[in-house]
């Protein structure tokens, strides 16, 4: 065999090699990438939102309570159609976020325990409405609706575990966005075997041009742009990973604006509550240590109220085409193989016939 024809072949079995590897980088890449998006975009985004409308629907569920007993309305309406309204969207939240849940074992457990502890909630309000409306039982009927809004506000009750909850599907979001393994930092490992095959297809061309003074190589050159097709797939699907940070930083903005949300309303509402207990408490004992306690704090705080729908509703709708812009493949998983294996035939045809000349020569 001709040290030409080895040449041959040895540069053969190495583009094809890398080709492979190009192949394998590629695919193993862009599904890394697509899967996690979709994940995100159809659970984990999802999760982390319903768990904050959960928690403003409780908040205004619960004062929405508050005032309609304040009001004296619940003598003959009960807690109100708002109350039953936000807590009917409490539950459909809650129920999303067990669909969605990417928190594992311990997001599950402590939707257990919000659920029972809502079911509490719904049955002390439900005791209260029947005290307020006993002339002689009104005293119980205050006790009932500090009760049930102790599940809610007490530490460990429904709310913290919601922060907590939101906080694990939020934690679940990163870990997922970090499997994906793809960075900025990181893209020059990713294009390496690209960059790799794309410089040993110019220097393949260059030699056969030298060796038999050819023009071009149509083959090859068809290969090249290939291949580099396939390297702009990969930072494409880089651009996808960033929109999942994206996606991130988007549903921190709707936390913090719900979040201010919820604390105005919660705020305002728990000093309508404090405002009902004194009503019932006696002028020189008071209410017991914790209820005096929550009295005096509740009238000091001055969170001003605030009406962040807009900015929420926008966020939300930011979070959804984010995340949908990143799970968007663009045919990328039929255009990476198909384009990948066009390539490594073109190379076989390209030095086939250099080769074939060979094939008698010693």
């Amino acid at each position: 065999m001709t040290p030409t024809r080895v040449r041959l072949v040895r540069l053969r079995a190495a583009l094809l090699a890398l080709t492979l590897a190009v192949l394998v980088v590629s695919l193993w890449a862009f599904h890394n990438v697509h899967d996690t998006a979709e994940t995100v975009r159809d659970r984990t985004s999802q999760a982390v939102l319903e768990v904050t409308a959960a928690r403003a629907a409780l908040v205004a569920a619960d004062a929405a309570a508050v005032a309609s007993f304040a009001s004296g309305e619940a003598k003959l309406a009960g807690p109100g159609q708002e109350y039953a309204n936000q807590l009917a969207l409490a539950s459909q939240s809650l129920a999303r976020v067990a669909e969605f849940n990417q928190a594992g074992e311990d997001g599950g457990n402590a939707l257990q325990v919000v659920e029972s502890q809502v079911a509490a909630y719904s049955g002390s309000i439900g005791q209260a409405d029947v005290h307020f409306r006993q002339p002689d039982a009104a005293v119980l009927g205050a006790v009932d609706l500090w009760h049930a809004s102790r599940l809610l506000h007490a530490p460990g009750g429904v709310l913290e575990e919601l922060e907590t909850l939101q906080g694990r599907q939020r934690d679940a979001l990163d870990r997922q966005v970090s499997s994906t393994g793809m960075s900025l930092a990181l893209l020059p490992l990713w294009l390496l075997p690209v960059l790799a095959l794309l410089v040993l297809l110019v220097l393949t061309q260059l030699f056969l041009k030298k060796r038999f003074r050819r023009v071009a190589n149509v083959p090859l050159l068809t290969a090249t742009v290939l291949v580099a097709a396939i390297g702009a797939a990969l930072v494409l699907t880089l651009i996808s990973r960033d929109r999942l940070d994206s996606v991130g930083e988007r549903l921190d903005g709707v936390a913090a604006a719900r979040g201010a949300q919820i604390r105005a309303a919660d705020d305002a509402g728990q000093r309508q509550l404090a405002d009902l207990l004194t009503e019932y408490c006696d002028e020189e004992r008071g209410c017991g240590f914790t209820a005096d306690e929550f009295r005096e704090r509740a009238r000091r705080t001055t969170t001003v109220e605030t009406d962040n729908t807009r900015v929420v509703t926008a966020g939300a709708k930011a979070v959804a085409a984010d995340a949908s812009d990143a799970a968007e493949s663009g045919g990328r998983e039929f255009l990476i193989p198909a384009g990948t294996l066009l390539a490594g035939g073109l190379i076989l045809l390209g030095l086939h016939a250099r080769i074939d000349e060979y094939r008698y020569r010693r």
